[in-house]
């Protein structure tokens, strides 16, 4: 609700001094709302609660495995993660699941997904020119989630509404996942289901231990209260995703008014300034309207732009994320575990439990990759843009990563076998190859 109502307040009014003046405005006061209002007070309601459900859940299976000498209950706390309710971007993952069967049972829709290679499709969307089924599916999708996109944290990262192009992608590998038992929801409701019978199993195996009868209350407290709260995670970032969505549009609607004017060369130049430099040029220009002089700053808010711009290009020319940065700058690729194989296999850290056999598929830019069912995603890392992909996807290995980072804790929630942290995973693996993925032991082996 605040979201819209924030939305509606920042409506264009044609003034360009005004609308930007506005748009500024806004992004402070947000700038406040997280450290005022989401961290001290969502943030404390939600994860504290997490972690110490499964941290219980955790210390009672290792308690029963330590026990019973039954390895088999060191990960089985993992199991229970599986399939979480209220969580804002599998619902979404759901929803886009939703979206492609309304489009499937559609003749005309199926037909232009079938012909149409997905960048044709965003174009045919964004002109309005779709079947109107799949227009007004799509269209409800993007209402919602249009905010999302690749790296959506950084507020200078287009946006689906903007290009939905890896949506389409997306919705044309799931429109070729035919077994039902493959379905996104078949899995995660089955994962649901394997949840609550590894619950009960776990109640059941601390039970015979001492004091087991208190054991088995505080797994049954545990549980329930993880599984309700759970999913929660996502909520407060989702709200910040919505908030920058809304600031973002404002912004680029600003700066393409400037570039009209001859102020800027292109639409999302604004987007390269800090707030300051930015609230500095919103009083500078109160009050301006054609026919006044040009902004004495802009000259150098225009090399600046350019200066970022250059540097942009250069970071974007890594080809490795770090898994661990110092505040000196020193930079750690190689994942905790010793990078040395076993027995001739790849290891990493297990995250999500279960063994898969499958071919590999090495991903770079999820924008531009369309999954094949049944597939292994072998990637960098992963964030909310990715997770529709984890739908079709048939195992997960990231090159960082650790327990609770997104990737992971995503892939338990869909039964996804996943291992992280292995070192120059995107190059030791290679597209087509068959692996078996381990989840449960962090060993992967070329098949």
């Amino acid at each position: 609700d605040y979201a819209d109502r924030t939305a509606a307040k920042i409506a264009p009014s044609g003034s360009l001094s005004l609308d930007f003046g506005n748009a500024v405005e806004l992004l402070g006061s947000v700038r406040n709302l997280f450290p005022k209002v989401v961290v001290p007070v969502g943030l404390p309601a939600v994860f504290p609660a997490i972690a110490l459900h499964m941290g219980v859940i955790k210390s009672l299976s290792e308690e029963v495995a330590k026990e019973t000498g039954d390895a088999r209950f060191k990960t089985l706390y993992l199991e229970i993660a599986k399939g979480l309710p209220n969580n804002v971007t599998t619902e979404m993952d759901l929803v886009l699941w939703s979206v492609s069967q309304t489009v499937k049972e559609d003749s005309d829709s199926f037909m232009a997904f079938e012909k149409l290679p997905p960048q044709e499709l965003a174009a045919s969307f964004i002109e309005g020119s779709l079947p109107s089924v799949a227009q007004e599916a799509v269209a409800n999708f993007l209402a919602r989630y249009g905010c999302r996109g690749l790296g959506e944290i950084d507020m200078g990262r287009t946006r689906w509404s903007e290009d939905p192009e890896q949506i389409f992608g997306v919705l044309k590998s799931y429109m070729h996942i035919n077994d039902e038992e493959r379905s996104p929801a078949a899995v995660f409701s089955r994962g649901a289901e394997e949840a609550v019978e590894a619950a009960r199993e776990l109640e059941a195996a601390v039970r015979k231990l001492s004091f087991g009868f208190f054991k088995a209350m505080k797994v049954r407290w545990a549980v329930r209260r993880y599984r309700a709260l759970g999913g929660l995670r996502e909520s407060p970032k989702f709200f910040m995703i919505r908030m920058l969505g809304i600031i973002r549009s404002a912004i680029l609607s600003s700066s393409e008014q400037m570039k009209e004017v001859g102020w800027l060369s292109e639409r999302d130049d604004l987007l390269y300034l800090e707030v300051s430099e930015l609230e500095s040029f919103a009083r500078e220009i109160e009050g301006w309207s054609p026919g006044d002089a040009t902004p004495a700053s802009l000259p150098s808010l225009q090399a600046l732009i350019q200066e970022r711009r250059e540097m942009q290009a250069r970071e974007l020319r890594r080809k490795q994320i770090p898994r661990i940065m110092l505040s000196d700058g020193t930079a750690f690729y190689e994942g905790i575990r010793a990078p040395e194989d076993v027995d001739g296999a790849i290891v990493g850290d297990p995250v999500s439990p279960g063994v898969v056999e499958g071919v590999v598929r090495v991903v770079f830019d999820p924008l531009t990759t369309q999954l094949k069912p049944g597939e292994i995603l072998v990637c960098p890392g992963t964030d909310p843009a990715w997770t529709p992909l984890f739908l079709a996807a048939h195992g997960l290995v990231m090159e960082v990563g650790g327990m609770m980072t997104h990737g992971s804790v995503v892939a338990r929630e869909y039964g996804i076998p996943a291992v992280v942290g292995v070192h120059e995973a995107t190059k030791r693996l290679e597209t087509g190859q068959r692996i078996r993925l381990d989840g449960s032991s962090g060993v992967i082996e070329i098949l």
